[in-house]
């Protein structure tokens, strides 16, 4: 029904009679609107009026002969009568409608983007500290937000505070800066870091002490930081590749017995309701006592297309177990102690490779014992920064 019909009051009426096609042009030469006319068979046919024309349409249709039956009747003042008689339904309607205006003061998401440095928890901190989170009313100064925030987080260079309805989206750029190639020292020696028979050697800026096949040790001066041009005596820093030879002697012991976990099947499930910083523990006093347990926890958001809200249910899965001491087998034992072995000694490696390995595996009063010997071809040059004594002229 349109918006006039609604606020003015239509009738749907009922016409019966012989002769409805006078009817109507009647009521069309008396300029009264129709709407919604249809034929329902060959003596009835509905139609809608406003309620104004009631009285007029009636008399017309006493004259042509047809009977008027009122279908139905609607109105604004029908329709206020009716929502007045159910006062819970206008009360609950008005408070949604009230809520509805009233919460779009209030912050309930807050979405932080453009962070890869800082983590979301430290923005948020911050904006804590300036009395901006999830339950804060009112509208925020983006300007006065902006500079204290650049106070408390010097990483950042740039931030903007938008509000959008309850979400504030926090938008911010950090701070970058360009590193510097050139080292924060005058000079600088490449020496050895181990000792080592000189295989490869390649040196870009300083004066080469040593050649290939050479024997070094740990700590001598392989490249110099001082270039001697005569009579200039140059400080800089020595740069330089140099691989050597080395040998890495060690020895590593494992318990021959280990504890292992065999679930025992019992379970148990605990949820917990988060609301913004607030835990509210929905298992009660159920509290696991005297048991080892492997804990697993699962949250789900309540979320809203491109909204998080700061409610979270969590589950937490407790799986009961008992240790269980069992016997490691001899063979698996040296092939995890190798594998060890070779990580350990990578792992002290800047750049280089294994060349040769040679293992000794004894097993002795419940321990699993390798000895391991290894040859490697590895990066031995390490830059040692030195201080300048002399600052003055270098002319002699």
């Amino acid at each position: 029904m349109g918006f006039n019909r609604f606020f003015c009051g239509a009738l749907q009426l009922r016409i019966t009679g012989a002769d409805v096609e006078r009817f109507a042009n009647r009521l069309a030469a008396q300029d009264i609107p129709l709407f919604s006319m249809q034929r329902q068979n060959e003596l009835q046919f509905t139609l809608t009026i406003y309620k104004k024309h009631w009285k007029q349409v009636k008399e017309i249709a006493e004259r042509c002969l047809c009977e008027v039956e009122i279908v139905s009747a609607s109105s604004f003042g029908d329709f206020f009568r009716q929502m007045c008689q159910r006062p819970v339904l206008v009360l609950s309607l008005l408070i949604v409608i009230v809520l509805s205006f009233v919460s779009q003061q209030y912050i309930f998401t807050l979405d932080v983007d453009g962070n890869e440095e800082l983590n979301d928890e430290q923005i948020l901190r911050a904006l804590q500290e300036l009395n901006i989170e999830v339950g804060t009313y009112g509208r925020i100064d983006q300007r006065d937000t902006k500079n204290k925030m650049l106070n408390l987080l010097p990483q950042l260079s740039w931030i903007a505070v938008n509000r959008s309805g309850f979400c504030l989206h926090v938008l911010v750029t950090e701070r970058t800066e360009a590193e510097s190639a050139r080292p924060n020292y005058p000079a600088a020696n490449v020496i050895s870091v181990r000792d080592a028979i000189v295989t490869e050697l390649s040196v870009a800026e300083g004066m080469s002490l040593c050649r290939v096949g050479q024997s070094v040790r740990q700590g001598q001066v392989l490249v110099s930081g001082f270039e001697d041009y005569g009579l200039v005596l140059k400080g800089v820093c020595a740069e330089a590749e140099i691989y050597g030879r080395t040998w890495y002697t060690g020895t590593l012991v494992m318990p021959a017995t280990q504890q292992e976990k065999r679930y025992t099947g019992n379970e148990w499930t605990q949820y917990t309701l988060i609301i913004g910083r607030k835990r509210i523990n929905l298992y009660g006093n159920s509290r696991i006592y005297d048991t080892t347990c492997d804990k697993m926890v699962s949250v789900t958001e309540l979320c809203l297309p491109n909204y998080t809200f700061p409610v979270r249910l969590e589950k937490v899965t407790l799986r009961e177990y008992e240790t269980i001491t069992t016997t490691v087998d001899e063979v698996s034992a040296q092939q995890r102690l190798e594998l060890a072995w070779q990580e350990l000694v990578k792992d002290g490696m800047i750049a280089g490779q294994i060349l040769q390995n040679d293992f000794r595996f004894t097993c002795s009063g419940g321990l699993y014992i390798l000895r391991a010997e290894s040859t490697c071809n590895e990066m031995v040059a390490r830059t040692l920064p030195m201080d300048i004594v002399y600052e003055g002229d270098t002319n002699e």
